[in-house]
């Protein structure tokens, strides 16, 4: 297992359509596009509703406005709250508890799944409510997942847009999260070794060797949860596979700070937030299905975004 598994999965329309979850050929795409362009004319008609179509295929009508607030561009941080069913009703997802956070994705091509959520991101404005109808190719595509999930499924979904976060409100809240944690369950020795990358030794290492810096190559065994997970996301254990990490080359903030100066031997612990580990993972929605599409083949983090994790690791070798 690697640490680094640094998705290169974009979702858009082709993405979407020509993984290895959804193997279908040119024509056949052709096909399933009109298929489901005729599908969501039909529903539109037959139920007198009064939507828009995007460019980009899908349907949609804002039920509450807002035309004073500011408009969602590209890179911002949004929250939502959402409903996700099939044109016949049947519930795939619902989180629209607005006494809970929303949750947040990046408006970008790679920041969230289904896409069509991220294509009306760039019609709305904050506060603002509304219902989009959406072909299966904007959608989950071919795409099953037991009976939650069936293949070619169109789409209605509900959406109220919250508000835009800023990167430092967002990196706030994972702190806030960790240290609150740390205080929670009595955790002591933790101390702050760069912005939101949290580290404590649990047992020193052997000093009678040279400790880790930049450019060493250090092995561990490990296990990575996510912050308040009883099961980890991440482990070498059960692979008898040692992980080696280059420091400053691992492309993750929380490995290159949090494994520099480790001895042999030594049993270390470093909490982050995403932001300073796997601060591109894409938002899943449902967020069951990530493990799902993971074994299937898809390239991205099995670690949802927004989510600080917590990483243990004991040193086998400092070269």
């Amino acid at each position: 297992m690697i640490l680094s598994n640094r998705f290169g999965w974009s979702v858009g329309l082709a993405a979407i359509l020509m993984t290895s979850c959804i193997e279908e050929t040119e024509t056949d795409l052709d096909r399933a596009i009109t298929r489901d362009n005729l599908v969501m004319e039909e529903y539109i008609t037959s139920n007198n509703i009064d939507a828009t179509k995007a460019q980009s295929g899908f349907y949609y009508e804002k039920t509450q406005e807002n035309p004073d607030a500011p408009q969602f561009v590209n890179a911002d941080y949004i929250g939502i709250y959402y409903e996700i069913r099939t044109i016949d009703g049947q519930l795939i997802d619902s989180y629209l508890d607005e006494s809970k956070e929303p949750k947040f994705f990046r408006y970008s091509q790679d920041g969230l799944w289904p896409i069509a959520i991220t294509y009306a991101a760039g019609l709305a404005r904050e506060g603002e409510e509304m219902m989009l109808y959406t072909p299966s190719y904007l959608a989950f595509g071919n795409y099953s997942y037991q009976q939650l999930i069936l293949p070619a499924s169109n789409l209605v979904i509900q959406l109220k847009f919250d508000k835009k976060y800023s990167e430092e409100e967002l990196q706030q809240r994972e702190v806030d999260m960790i240290q609150a944690y740390i205080e929670e369950n009595e955790l002591e020795g933790f101390e702050e070794l760069a912005e939101g990358v949290y580290f404590r030794s649990v047992e020193p290492g052997d000093d009678s060797k040279s400790e880790s810096k930049l450019g060493s190559n250090v092995s561990v065994d490990f296990e990575m949860f996510e912050l308040g997970a009883t099961e980890p996301v991440f482990e070498s254990y059960t692979s008898n596979q040692p992980t080696t990490v280059s420091i400053g080359n691992s492309g993750l903030t929380f490995l290159n700070e949090g494994l520099k100066g480790v001895l042999p031997e030594e049993k270390v612990e470093v909490m982050a937030t995403s932001f300073a580990a796997y601060d591109n993972s894409i938002q899943i929605l449902p967020e069951e299905i990530r493990e799902d599409l993971i074994e299937k083949g898809e390239q991205i983090d099995l670690v949802k975004p927004f989510t600080p994790v917590w990483f243990k690791a004991e040193v086998l070798a400092v070269q």
